[in-house]
């Protein structure tokens, strides 16, 4: 076990408090179940921080990596999981990398864990995640890079500014999504919020169907359902984005067994929601959606294409389902990240997110640095 108990800060009475951090091998989760959600409770975490993705990553993947903790005066206020990887890419160095709740490899991060990040108590949150990373840097060996991804730009921030390292973005999108609570609270219905033409096109569409026999939400009622809309949805999700490494995730078995994993896990805590979407007996599309302390995340969806460009199923589902999600409560429906255009017509941007490498100060980054910027140059 590595220990570094160098790490101090003040508490509120201006006392001098220890922050003590080690780093154990993980072997099992039965180790780490307990702290995990005892922490969680703590924590102000998105679902992707959840013991419900994390238990399915480490189930499917079996990570060789390790538990970083960090402790206040005996208590737990910090963790996260650390990995390794080794990167030989064309037009780069060799590379040894890090990676904090992913694998380094695109056959096993398709998942994309979004709104990424160290799991810390509210009250720790500067002092944990300072703690983690001077340890990281001062006791962690022979590493070049700690790459994280996909995090928001607050958090990319802060690592950046309290690491030292210098910050190389690999990865960036905006982020959308629709407050919920506040429609309610103005009692203005989903429709009503958005443009002039956004509204038009929906409207037109849901009319359109109507005369088809009207659309309908159909909600997964057990695992077992959710489960078959999982596999319903994976030819109209490989349709539209195709098989390739940077397509679909359905042709990718990695991505199916983790969400068979995670739809299991997640089904007994009412964090999933798949829905069917379908015009009388024909079905048009399928969302997949995780539900977490009040909060939406969109995460997929499968849609049929239409030969009619006025029927939008894409558009005409999220309606309907945002608004049943005001109706029910919840606070707020996030598209998370990607450019689609769709996502800045149904919401408003909130964040961005980003995938960075945190670099060691290294000569053959100095080089690449350099490199890129004449390529840059040369093609203006």
């Amino acid at each position: 076990m590595l220990i570094n108990e160098a790490v101090k800060a003040e508490n509120n009475a201006g006392m001098a408090s220890l922050y003590s951090v080690n780093l154990t091998p993980f072997k099992h989760s039965g180790e780490l179940k307990e702290e995990w959600l005892d922490l969680e409770q703590r924590a102000d975490c998105p679902f992707f921080l959840s013991w419900t993705w994390i238990s399915s990553w480490l189930e499917v993947n079996a990570p060789c990596c390790h538990i970083l903790r960090v402790s206040f005066d005996g208590q737990l206020v910090g963790l996260g999981l650390i990995t390794r990887s080794d990167l030989s890419a064309f037009n780069r160095f060799p590379s040894s990398r890090i990676h904090l709740h992913q694998m380094g490899n695109t056959t096993q991060d398709q998942v994309w864990t979004e709104y990424n990040g160290f799991l810390y108590d509210s009250e720790h949150r500067s002092q944990s995640i300072k703690a983690g990373l001077n340890f990281l840097q001062s006791s962690f060996p022979a590493w070049d890079e700690l790459v994280i991804g996909a995090i928001t730009k607050s958090e990319a921030g802060f690592i950046e500014m309290h690491s030292g390292l210098e910050r190389h973005d690999l990865w960036q999108s905006a982020t959308f999504g629709v407050n919920l609570k506040q429609l309610a609270e103005k009692q203005t219905d989903y429709l009503s919020s958005l443009s002039r033409n956004t509204r038009y096109q929906i409207r037109r569409s849901i009319k359109r169907y109507e005369k088809q026999g009207g659309l309908t939400l159909s909600y997964a009622s057990s695992c077992s359902q959710a489960l078959e809309y999982l596999n319903e949805v994976a030819p109209f999700h490989l349709n539209r984005w195709g098989s390739s490494v940077e397509g679909s995730g359905f042709a990718n078995s990695n991505f199916v067994q983790f969400h068979q994993t995670l739809i299991k896990n997640a089904w007994g805590e009412n964090q999933i929601d798949f829905i069917k979407l379908t015009c009388k007996d024909r079905v048009v599309g399928y969302f997949y959606n995780f539900k977490y302390r009040g909060k939406v995340y969109f995460y997929l969806s499968g849609l049929v294409k239409e030969n009619d460009p006025c029927l939008k199923p894409g558009l005409s589902g999220h309606a309907l389902s945002i608004q049943r999600y005001i109706d029910d409560d919840y606070q707020y429906y996030d598209f998370m990240g990607g450019n689609e255009r769709y996502k800045a017509s149904l919401g408003d941007k909130h964040d961005d997110l980003f995938q960075v490498a945190y670099q060691k100060p290294r000569l053959k980054f100095k080089a690449e640095h350099l490199l890129r910027y004449i390529k840059k140059r040369i093609i203006k």
